[in-house]
């Protein structure tokens, strides 16, 4: 019961964070904002590199973590598909989501088809937020050490404009602040230097290190769809308890009645979580949001009971939040067709895609 009420005053919090001026997130690409950016005196002007971003195959391979390929081996297990299939790049699914489906009304609130520079803008961003999950696999980090940067980086350019080589700058200060901050794990600016094309140097990094902080005025601790799905899931795990043992260990099976389709469903959530920072669209959308939609979504994917859906609709509310908001029913459609793009040959039949 301890354990239940300190995650509810965590979400709490989470959600005021969330709701800080500081903190909101901004569609930088949108027509507006440009507007808006260049008229304050934080605008950056900086002319454009004439260098080219090579074009991506959409058709290379993007695995799923690996602490989430047992979850998702366990589901294909399911349709008797235990071998690995071909899925799609970030890259794919950030472009295929900027592009409009005359077909699909479900696409109604995705952006309109952006404009070449725009473009270009985000594959640059898709390119190294695949770049940062490598790293962070390569030192064993958390995962979610990418999201928090990427607010490092999406804050950064939408007060900046910048060119490739200095998107590279950008992304690679902050991954390595979001390290140093937010990582028991420290990682030395010279190893984050050496991850580059030799161009950027420890002193580049440094530099940028301070002008992303005087950029972001210090705020450096952003709430991210991940702290809310596991502060939202030992609630579950607590509706569903029938006795009064402790639920602290959120990935031991007794905390869930030994029922692993929770905990699978935590695991798929987070995975919904990492692939919403790689699709642009994402870029504006609350991590509260985000987070209600994938778990709701996680839910339907696993066939879930009822009783917990119920249980989730009462701590969303208990939380200030609204599960039928229109943004969180946007970012479900949002998040079923990245995960489509994402793992097209999965063939679970719980949903429909």
């Amino acid at each position: 019961m301890i354990e239940s009420e300190g995650h509810r005053l965590h979400l709490k919090a989470l959600v005021r964070q969330e709701r800080n001026h500081a903190y909101r997130r901004h569609d930088y690409l949108s027509h507006e904002w440009q507007s808006l950016a260049r008229s304050s005196s934080h605008w950056s002007q900086q002319q454009h590199s004439s260098s080219e971003i090579k074009d991506f195959d959409e058709h290379s391979n993007f695995s799923p973590p690996e602490k989430h390929k047992a979850s998702m081996m366990m589901a294909q297990q399911q349709q008797q598909q235990q071998h690995h299939h071909p899925r799609h790049s970030p890259s794919s699914v950030g472009n295929m989501m900027m592009i409009p489906d005359d077909d699909d009304d479900e696409d109604d609130d995705a952006p309109a088809t952006a404009s070449s520079s725009d473009m270009m803008c985000i594959r640059w961003r898709e390119k190294i937020i695949e770049w940062k999950y490598q790293v962070i696999d390569r030192f064993d980090l958390s995962r979610e050490i990418v999201s928090i940067s990427t607010f490092y980086l999406d804050q950064y350019l939408a007060m900046h404009t910048v060119d490739d080589e200095l998107f590279q700058l950008v992304a690679m200060s902050s991954i390595y602040l979001a390290i140093k901050i937010h990582s028991p794990k420290k990682v030395t600016m010279r190893s984050i230097a050496s991850t580059g094309n030799g161009l950027i140097t420890v002193k580049h990094i440094e530099a940028m290190e301070l002008s992303i902080i005087e950029t972001l005025n210090w705020h450096l601790f952003p709430p991210t769809c991940v702290s809310f799905i596991e502060n939202f899931y030992p609630l579950l795990s607590s509706s569903t308890s029938t006795s009064s043992a402790s639920n602290h260990d959120l990935y031991h099976p007794s905390s869930y009645n030994n029922d692993m389709r929770l905990v699978d469903s935590l695991e798929f959530s987070r995975f919904l979580a990492e692939l919403s920072v790689c699709a642009y669209p994402f870029v504006s959308v609350k991590p509260s949001s985000i987070a209600i939609a994938a778990i709701l979504y996680s839910m339907e994917y696993f066939g879930l009971p009822d009783q917990l859906r119920y249980a989730f609709y009462s701590d969303v509310s208990d939380a200030s939040l609204d599960v039928n908001s229109p943004e969180v029913e946007a970012c479900g459609k949002l998040l079923r067709r990245v995960y489509t793009l994402a793992m097209p040959l999965d063939n679970n039949k719980t949903f429909v895609a």
